[in-house]
């Protein structure tokens, strides 16, 4: 099974320290209870997030991967971090938890030959989890 969510026009990290306390509703949603600092990570155009499920050894693993354009690199000192994705029409989704797996970022930096094609930091971030996007309802 395959998850696709587009239009994503925001993007924003935080320490998956800061995200103690907050309530799982089954596999899929949270509530964060109160507000936290999010630390907003500007974006070139709309971000995507892809979710798909596979079995391994008998337990269902999902692998949701965030991918976007910034011409900004991460400030952050670890890139061990949560991630907060917000739509076009409001609707925002949490990726990462306070235990391990946490989700990892890779940074590519382009240097293009062409003038037209697009330069700065292609950002991967790639969560394998049992459980999966988490949608934010409170």
């Amino acid at each position: 099974m395959k998850q696709l969510l587009q239009n994503i026009n925001k993007v924003e990290y935080i320490e998956p320290r800061y995200l103690l306390n907050v309530q799982l509703v089954k596999n899929d949603k949270v509530v964060l209870r109160y507000w936290r600092n999010f630390v907003e990570q500007p974006i070139d155009g709309l971000a995507q997030c892809e979710v798909t499920e596979a079995v391994d050894d008998g337990t269902r693993l999902r692998t949701v991967k965030l991918t976007f354009h910034t011409a900004c690199p991460i400030v952050a000192d670890d890139l061990r971090l949560a991630w907060r994705i917000t739509t076009v029409t409001g609707g925002q989704y949490i990726i990462g938890t306070t235990e391990t797996p946490y989700p990892v970022a890779l940074l590519q930096n382009s240097f293009p030959d062409e003038a037209t094609d697009r330069s700065g930091y292609q950002v991967t971030v790639t969560w394998k989890t049992p459980l999966s996007l988490l949608r934010i309802i409170d």
